[in-house]
């Protein structure tokens, strides 16, 4: 008899260790992509160069790593933003800021929140007044083609299935000089540090370029 309750003893114990394993790998584990899991990358290229400006393309890419499917947030605040810490404040699930770079005349650590934001706002509209684009280069909608008719166009319907991966591209006229752009992707809202929240932050330069008439063809020529 003795020899059977210590053989339950043993399976019981067996069973427990077993099962908090189980649920230790599945929180802390190896398969982490079960939970919330985006990877979010920025990317900045000069399509078009004239004398002062140049038409650059920020990318942000989203690609849904996890097993859950991400919904973009969509609940703004009493202050009117989707999140808002101090120092990163968003307007749009999907946020892109763009700042920029000045020179420096010692070596020092490059810091984000040191830059200051660029003051420049225009709204765009198209001829149909459908889709009101607001463009202020600290609050840039780079999900607007997904903004939701049924809420005035105030909220966008955007979400990515697991394994799902969407590009989207920002096009902006921009002056030489060196530039920081951060995207911020903002999903389901909980408790703070179980929020859905992610961003990416990419460094590119717009160079002085001379543009001449060749031809009836505008080509692009180097000051160096």
């Amino acid at each position: 008899m003795k020899d059977y309750i210590d053989l339950i003893v043993s399976i019981l114990t067996l069973l427990t260790l077993a099962s908090g394993l189980y649920f230790a790998i599945r929180r802390f584990g190896l398969k982490r992509e079960r939970f919330t899991f985006l990877r979010l990358a920025v990317t900045a290229s000069t399509i078009y160069q004239t004398t002062r400006v140049a038409l650059v393309t920020i990318t942000v890419q989203l690609d849904n790593k996890g097993d859950t499917r991400i919904n973009a947030r969509r609940a703004h605040g009493e202050d009117g933003y989707l999140y808002n810490d101090g120092p990163d404040i968003c307007l749009h699930a999907g946020t892109l800021k763009i700042r920029a770079i000045p020179d420096e005349t010692n070596p020092l650590l490059f810091d984000w929140y040191t830059l200051s934001p660029l003051r420049l706002s225009t709204r765009l509209t198209p001829v149909e007044d459908i889709v009101i684009s607001d463009i202020n280069l600290e609050q840039i909608n780079y999900l607007d083609e997904y903004q939701d008719p049924t809420v005035e166009y105030n909220e966008v319907d955007f979400w990515i299935e697991p394994h799902e991966s969407y590009t989207l591209t920002v096009p902006i006229w921009l002056t030489a000089g060196v530039y920081a752009a951060k995207a911020f992707f903002l999903g389901s809202e909980r408790k703070h540090g179980e929020e859905e929240y992610w961003s990416g932050l990419t460094i590119f330069k717009v160079e002085e370029e001379n543009v001449r008439q060749v031809s009836g063809m505008k080509k692009l020529s180097s000051n160096r």
